[in-house]
Parts: C-alpha cells; structure tokens; sequence
C-alpha cells in the first residue's frame, strides 16, 4: 500500500506544507470522519466512519450489506473529511479493499490502538468484535483509499504552513 510522492500546492499566498509532517499528525489522531460515496443518480451519499492511517492511507470499515459498501463495488470514488483540531483535512480518491493479511493486520491494530476496538484480520475481513462502531453488522470489508488528492486547511494558529493540497500520481 506505498504511496507516491505527492506534489505539494499552496492554495494561498502562504507557503505548502509537507505531506510527510501532516500525514505523521493524522496517524496519530482518532475521531469521526465523513466519507462520501456516490448514489447510483450521481448524488452524494455522506455517513460518519472512524478512520485510520495505514500506510499512509485513510482506512476504515464497512459491513458488507451496507449501503455505503454496496456504492464502493460500482463507484469506488470517494471524499473522506475530517478534522483533528490542529487540521482539517479532505481526501478524494478511490477506496481500495485490503485484503492482502498483512496491510489487514496493520488495519486491525490501528482500529485497537486508536479506538480499543480489536476486530481479528482473516480471509479479508475483520471479524471477532461485537459491533464496530458506524459500521453496521460484522463481518467487516477494510477500505484504503488511494489518494489521487489530499487537502489541508490549518485549524489553528500552530500547523505551520497555510492551506495545501497534495496531488498523487502513480
């Protein structure tokens, strides 16, 4: 699940921030997301997750009867926003399912560390737990979105550079 390097854009006068010093903030945060998939009329469809970085992905789970995981098999276009306190942060791209063990083990640990939900990783889905949160019914499909833009807008006075957006190809 390696990342290209993204090219950094300011989107004011202030000069970009690194990807790297921003992605290291958001691996380290916990809370509720809003990921946006696509109806089948083109409308939107917004729902609350928890999400964790990965790999320098934003992941999070689905269970497999949802609404939310029905959209991701015909349109795997996604928009995950969230915000840390110290960022806000918005992630287009197109969501991914892990199903490789080890990328889905490295998923089950971060959802224990971030959140004290411990799903088990096995034959592609995270089992085990009684009902992850904003989830729906177990088992669970994993999700990693691969990132072909990321915005970041300063939420406070301290992140050091002013709104960027990072562009990923490859």
């Amino acid at each position: 699940m390696e990342l290209p390097d993204p090219h950094a854009e300011s989107l004011t006068d202030e000069s970009p921030g690194t990807w790297t010093d921003v992605l290291a903030h958001l691996e380290q945060t916990a809370g509720t997301a809003w990921l946006t998939t696509t109806r089948r009329d083109g409308g939107p469809h917004t729902r609350p997750v928890l999400a964790v970085w990965v790999d320098g992905r934003a992941c999070f789970a689905s269970g497999e009867g949802t609404a939310k995981s029905r959209r991701l098999v015909r349109d795997a276009r996604v928009s995950l926003a969230l915000d840390t306190g110290r960022v806000h942060a918005v992630v287009e791209g197109a969501a991914e399912p892990v199903l490789d063990p080890e990328p889905l083990e490295r998923v089950a640990l971060a959802y224990a560390d971030r959140y004290g939900w411990a799903p088990i990783p096995g034959d592609g889905f995270l089992t085990g737990a009684q009902g992850a949160p904003t989830a729906g019914p177990p088992p669970y499909r994993a999700y990693a979105i691969a990132p072909s833009a990321v915005y970041a807008f300063p939420a406070g006075d301290d992140l050091g550079h002013g709104p960027t957006r990072w562009t990923f190809r490859g």
